[in-house]
């Protein structure tokens, strides 16, 4: 199955832009901006990463033309780090999208490969992160070491990242055991399935709320099933955000 770059670059930014856009407790809205993370850095961002999910997902389209359905490149994550490192083009202030390219990457990655519906492509995310490379192992721990060095918080600037695991789910693994607390149940997301993920996406799609009701739904829920950072959750939101774009490419999701 090859998939069309373009819009795969298309639905990324939509969901980028759309999630930061929607007012949610304790998020940067078309309303306010909260701590300093303004509205116009994360549009900035999202057309600024947007190329790389479109190199993503002509590499994936490669691979499988080159040897068989479901099969992955050597290294993906290289493309990851440069969609955080090129958000920052045109704009001052620190990087705001770290999050949301390491939750929308592996996800995107898992539906180019798979080919799935929206919550057999959550659940694939150990798979295709136990088929990556320890050369994406480096380039995830070089995208954490970029965004912990800019951290206000003490422990984060002195947390030691240390390249372990011979794949990015190895990786996550031992980071969910020695990483700071907070660290540790959010890349648990990634390792079990995406099951926040998975109750947000749940909540879109219910046809008799607005889109601002049932992504205010499906935040709520899942913050208070994990108690993760506003931030994260809204991570997550646009993971789901893309995942109901991609399954409706030609409906009003507004309706």
């Amino acid at each position: 199955m090859q998939i069309d770059p373009q819009e795969v670059q298309r639905e990324v930014e939509l969901a980028f832009c759309l999630e930061a856009l929607i007012p949610k407790e304790g998020c940067t809205s078309r309303y306010e901006d909260v701590r300093g993370k303004k509205l116009e850095y994360f549009i900035f961002s999202a057309i600024n990463s947007g190329k790389h999910f479109f190199d993503l997902a002509q590499r994936i389209n490669l691979a499988q033309r080159i040897k068989e359905i479901n099969a992955q490149p050597k290294v993906v994550y290289d493309l990851g780090y440069l969609a955080m490192t090129d958000s920052k083009r045109n704009r001052s202030g620190k990087i705001v999208n770290y999050g949301l390219i390491e939750t929308m990457f592996p996800v995107v990655a898992a539906k180019c490969i798979f080919g799935n519906d929206a919550y057999s492509t959550l659940t694939a995310v150990p798979t295709f992160m136990q088929n990556t490379s320890k050369e994406d192992v480096r380039y995830v721990a070089e995208m954490r070491k970029l965004i912990y060095s800019q951290s206000n918080k003490t422990f984060k600037r002195d947390f030691v990242i240390n390249y372990q695991g011979e794949n990015v789910l190895e990786h996550y693994l031992h980071h969910q055991k020695v990483g700071p607390d907070v660290s540790k149940r959010f890349v648990k997301e990634f390792t079990t399935g995406m099951p926040l993920t998975k109750i947000i996406y749940e909540s879109l799609c219910d046809k008799k709320k607005s889109l601002q009701e049932k992504i205010n739904n499906g935040f709520n829920t899942a913050r208070k099933e994990s108690q993760l950072p506003y931030g994260a959750i809204a991570d997550f939101t646009a993971v789901a955000l893309y995942l109901l774009i991609s399954e409706n490419p030609g409906r009003n999701i507004f309706e």
